[in-house]
C-alpha cells in the first residue's frame, strides 16, 4: 500500500505539546531512546520556563488556538519536584488538559496528588524494574479517582514470557483500565512472527467504556488513510508502524502547527528532531532571551526524516506533497 495522506481528526484549535523537562530518570532500560535517561539535561529553572512557556501559548493562541493538551514526558516527570506547582500555573492561566506519561515508580501517597491535577496518566510497565502489584494498585487508584489512565506494556522480545505475564497479571486488576502491548524500535529489536501477531492486535484489554466516556476530556485518535488510488482505510494506532508505512521524507505534516515537542534540552522541534516554522535552527524554551526571539511564522513542517518512530507523530495530519 502507497500512502498520499494521514489524518486523526485532530481539532484545528488544539495546540498538542509533548514536554520533557530532562532527562532524569530512576531507570535504565535497555531499549530505551538514546539519551532519554542519562540524566545530563537537569530540571529546567522554574521561573524561566513559567515566563517562556507563556509566551509560547500567548503565541499560539494568536494563530487561534484556544486549547493546550500538555502531555509531560521524561526521563521520568514524577520526579521534578516543581511538577504540581507547574501545572496548577499552566491550569488557572491557560485553557489545558495535563498528561503524562510515567513508569508509576513513585509511592502510592504521590499518586494521590497527581489526581488532583493530571486528567490522564499513561503508565509505561518495564519488566526489569518494575513492582508489579504496587502499579496495579496505583492504576486501579488513578481510575478510581477518575482520572484517565491506561498502560503500555514494553514488549521486550528478549524477555517476551516475562512481558506476557506482566500484563496477564495486569489484567486481574480490581477495574477495567487500557493495557496495551507496546512495540519496541532500535538496533537489536527483532520480534518473530508470533510475537508480531500478538503486537498487531496492540490491546491486550480495552477500558470500562462507560467509566471512559464519563471521564475522558481528551481527543480520541481516530486514524484513517487514503492510498495512492484515493482509497481510505481505517488503520489502529500502531498500524502504520506495524505495517512499515512510517515514510514521509518531503511529506507536509502538521508538527510546527498543531503539535510539538519541547526535548530533554529545551528545543522546540519534533520529537524526532525535525525543525519547525521553516527554521534552519531550534527555539529553545530553556533561553533567557526566548521571549524576545521567539515570534515565528506558524506553520506545517516539510518532513526531513527518512522514517518516523513516533507514533503520535506517525499519526498526525500530513499528506504527501505532489511535485
Amino acid at each position: 500500500m502507497n500512502l498520499v495522506e494521514v489524518d486523526n481528526g485532530w481539532k484545528k484549535d488544539v495546540l498538542f505539546i509533548d514536554l520533557s523537562i530532562g532527562n532524569v530518570c530512576n531507570y535504565r532500560c535497555n531499549y530505551c531512546f538514546p539519551g532519554a535517561n542519562d540524566g545530563n539535561f537537569k530540571f529546567p529553572d522554574y521561573d524561566t520556563l513559567i515566563a517562556n512557556i507563556s509566551h509560547l501559548l500567548t503565541v499560539y493562541k494568536t494563530y487561534g488556538k484556544k486549547q493546550f493538551d500538555i502531555h509531560f514526558v521524561g526521563g521520568e516527570p514524577s520526579h521534578w519536584p516543581q511538577l504540581f506547582n507547574f501545572v496548577k500555573f499552566l491550569k488557572d492561566n491557560f485553557n489545558c488538559l495535563i498528561s503524562m506519561t510515567s513508569n508509576g515508580s513513585k509511592k502510592i501517597e504521590y499518586w494521590e496528588q497527581v489526581a488532583q491535577y493530571f486528567n490522564r496518566i499513561h503508565m509505561s510497565c518495564h519488566h526489569e524494574y518494575v513492582e508489579i502489584e504496587k502499579f496495579r494498585d496505583v492504576c486501579d487508584l488513578l481510575y478510581e479517582k477518575n482520572v484517565i489512565v491506561s498502560v503500555s506494556t514494553m514488549m521486550d522480545p528478549h524477555a517476551w514470557d516475562k512481558c506476557m505475564g506482566l500484563v496477564d497479571y495486569l489484567k486481574n486488576s480490581k477495574h477495567r483500565w487500557t493495557i496495551r502491548y507496546s512495540e519496541l524500535n532500535g538496533e537489536g529489536i527483532e520480534y518473530t512472527p508470533e510475537q508480531l501477531n500478538v503486537l498487531a492486535k496492540h490491546r491486550a484489554r480495552g477500558p470500562n467504556i462507560f467509566w471512559f466516556f464519563k471521564n475522558n476530556k481528551h481527543f480520541l485518535s481516530k486514524v484513517k488513510v487514503t492510498d495512492n488510488n484515493n482509497n481510505k482505510h481505517k488503520f489502529n494506532d500502531n498500524e502504520i508502524m506495524h505495517r512499515g508505512l512510517n515514510t514521509f521524507y518531503g511529506w507536509e505534516c502538521s508538527v510546527g502547527s498543531n503539535f510539538i515537542a519541547i526535548t530533554h534540552n529545551g528545543d522546540i522541534s519534533g520529537t524526532c528532531g525535525q525543525l519547525l516554522y521553516g527554521n534552519k535552527k531550534n527555539y529553545n524554551i530553556r533561553d533567557v532571551d526566548f521571549i524576545t526571539k521567539f515570534n515565528p511564522v506558524i506553520q506545517s513542517s516539510i518532513c526531513k526524516q527518512l522514517t518516523c518512530n513516533c507514533m503520535l507523530e506517525t499519526n498526525m495530519p500530513k499528506r504527501k506533497c505532489i511535485k
